[in-house]
């Protein structure tokens, strides 16, 4: 017997009333379990149809909530609007509180509580990504606070994504500061595990940090710290704005204080972040600025927005081991090279380290670029 079977998640045991209201909408017509990516290579991994269907019995759910990406793809094609995403969660929480939460996880927790990141790099590295940068901008107290997140913090990779991004808004004169040592995980990796109190003390101590450095406005790399301080802050008290680095580069270029100039000549396909489009609909902004480059070619995939397919790392799957041949970034990157593209261009961390996985992986001839790197090498200072 699973654990999740011995946790006896039950219809009577529902103490949320959203989540309730969520499992009796459900009319069982399965296109949740059709659209969802884990069923993409080898049958029903994970059928939140059969889960909702047996949780209106008062049976167990007898599904595993932490495979879900929690990536929404249920949520985009679901005519009753489900919130299926809540219910998954709910699962984590109840499973969380009986120990049954995996160990890469709660390894993850722990690694958060002691050195400020799921991954357990040094508290005290956690600012080097700043070492070498040219940005005259940047101050120790200012309005606008870059929120750089822990994987762009560490991977040595994802730093020039940083980097290009601290760049592009001294280019367009922002005075922004950093936390640099002093930044701890935004708590998408407890809010994935399904620890909430722990996640409440980490949200007080992180919007206290962002009171002492002057920010009234906070912009994020992650799509997963966007949606974690956008959706989930303002119910611990947070009352700064919340913007994506994509929304706030389009202001800049619509208000003409970033100029792109230059001549791209390049094809470019875009991919869609489930934690950027789904949950929070920002869908025209990355594409405004990669059209904002003379010559540059913006070719779609054929699922796109709302239908994006999902890179495999949301939900905490960036930090649990998935089997190369089961990684939906394998089939999102044949995607983007079907459109003959030369770029793929996204807006997420946890996507280009996916993407570049498999591109490797499946000997492919794409390049995989964050916005912010692609725009810096064509923007102009003022």
């Amino acid at each position: 017997m699973t654990g999740v079977q011995q946790a006896r998640l039950v219809w009577d045991a529902v103490d949320d009333p959203a989540v309730a209201e969520a499992i009796s909408l459900c009319f069982q017509c399965g296109a949740c379990t059709a659209s969802c990516p884990l069923n993409i290579f080898n049958g029903s991994r994970l059928n939140p149809r059969q889960a909702l269907r047996r949780m209106q019995l008062g049976l167990p759910a007898d599904a595993d909530p932490y495979l879900c990406m929690m990536c929404a793809a249920c949520e985009a094609v679901c005519p009753r609007g489900v919130r299926i995403t809540d219910v998954m969660h709910w699962l984590r929480r109840r499973l969380y509180q009986q120990n049954q939460a995996p160990q890469r996880l709660v390894q993850a927790l722990w690694s958060v509580y002691e050195e400020g990141n799921p991954w357990g790099y040094p508290a005290k590295d956690r600012g080097k990504w700043l070492l070498g940068i040219d940005a005259p901008t940047l101050r120790q107290k200012a309005d606008i606070l870059l929120y750089v997140g822990c994987i762009s913090s560490y991977d040595v990779r994802l730093q020039r994504a940083a980097r290009a991004l601290a760049s592009l808004l001294s280019k367009a004169g922002v005075e922004f500061a950093v936390l640099g040592e002093r930044e701890r995980c935004c708590g998408d990796a407890v809010f994935n595990a399904g620890e909430m109190d722990f996640l409440e003390e980490l949200i007080q101590e992180n919007i206290n940090a962002f009171k002492e450095k002057g920010a009234s406005t906070v912009i994020t790399i992650s799509p997963h710290c966007y949606r974690m301080m956008r959706f989930t802050y303002p119910k611990y008290g947070a009352d700064f704005t919340v913007m994506h680095y994509t929304e706030y580069l389009a202001q800049l270029v619509d208000n003409n204080r970033l100029r792109i100039n230059g001549d791209a000549n390049m094809s470019i396909t875009y991919h869609d972040p489930c934690y950027l489009g789904r949950y929070a609909r920002v869908y025209e902004e990355p594409r405004r600025l990669l059209e904002s480059m003379r010559g540059a070619r913006l070719e779609e995939m054929q699922l796109a927005r709302d239908l994006a397919l999902c890179c495999g790392g949301g939900g905490g799957r960036i930090m649990m081991e998935t089997k190369p041949e089961e990684r939906p970034s394998n089939m999102r990157v044949k995607q983007a090279a079907e459109t003959g593209a030369e770029i793929l261009a996204t807006s997420c961390p946890y996507c280009i380290i996916n993407f570049e996985d498999s591109v490797k992986l499946q000997r492919m001839q794409l390049k995989v670029m964050d916005v912010a790197e692609i725009l810096n090498s064509m923007a102009e200072g003022r």
